[in-house]
């Protein structure tokens, strides 16, 4: 499949071409370097999910802006819905880095309903050669057991894989997907850096599960260490008073 040619509703992910106008590009392309240095301190804090936006209030507000909200919302039929803003986090690609495994984001979040959404916005052009993300058409409607699972082969356990690789894309496109699609990366054979932020908006409160291990033999000890880890991540995140709503209905679905 063609990346232009995917749904949001049918496939799980999307193209979202121009997200950015010529303005919002440039604001981008101008706050590269604060967010370089922002992620040296998330990056030594040793956790997967960050929040970049604590740092860099240009940056939150370009990624709240009405026209780009409005374009995703639109995307992926959620009209009426507000979307929160999670988390951002920074992505780099060496030169030889290897993809990034095949998983679905969901199994790693102890949410037993997580109404989300993720877009991936590059901060440069992409290509076939610098690491695109991939995704398997409809592996929203199922669950892989055995994940992660290699980003250099084609995954097992669904009905069907398909990958649909989401290159080429300008600076200024964005993918969209839901948080059961299996995606990965492919390996950057460029020569420079692939760089792109995971930003991570909520359409619906937060619900933190009280345990976050699964149980039993299908559920990989990686998978269970980065619930762990998310879980507290998230529980001390969702406490902060200026997080809207207010934490007691994010965290367990306290009301």
């Amino acid at each position: 499949m063609q990346l232009a040619d995917a749904t949001f509703e049918r496939d799980g992910f999307a193209l979202v071409p121009q997200l950015l106008d010529g303005a919002a590009c440039n604001q981008l392309l101008a706050l590269i370097p604060k967010i370089l240095k922002a992620a040296e301190r998330w990056q030594s804090a040793g956790v997967p999910l960050w929040f970049l936006q604590d740092d860099l209030p240009e940056l939150t507000a370009l990624l709240q802006q009405p026209t780009l909200t409005t374009r995703l919302q639109a995307c992926c039929g959620l009209d009426d819905t507000a979307l929160h803003l999670l988390a951002v986090t920074l992505y780099n690609k060496r030169p030889g880095d290897p993809g990034t495994a095949w998983h679905q984001d969901a199994r790693y979040i102890p949410a037993d309903q997580l109404a989300a959404l993720t877009l991936w916005l590059p901060l440069q052009a992409i290509d076939s050669s610098n690491g695109p993300i991939q995704f398997v058409p409809g592996s929203q409607n199922h669950c892989l057991m055995s994940q992660p699972q290699p980003a250099r082969t084609t995954p097992t356990g669904l009905p069907q894989a398909n990958p649909s690789v989401a290159a080429p894309m300008a600076f200024g496109d964005g993918t969209v997907h839901t948080p059961w699609t299996l995606h990965g990366s492919r390996s950057n054979r460029s020569a420079a850096t692939r760089r792109a932020l995971i930003v991570n908006y909520l359409s619906a409160p937060l619900r933190l599960n009280r345990q976050p291990k699964l149980h039993g033999q299908c559920h990989p000890e990686v998978v269970n260490q980065l619930r762990e880890i998310n879980h507290q991540t998230l529980s001390q995140r969702l406490q902060r008073p200026e997080i809207q709503p207010s934490p007691s209905e994010w965290r367990y679905g306290q009301l």
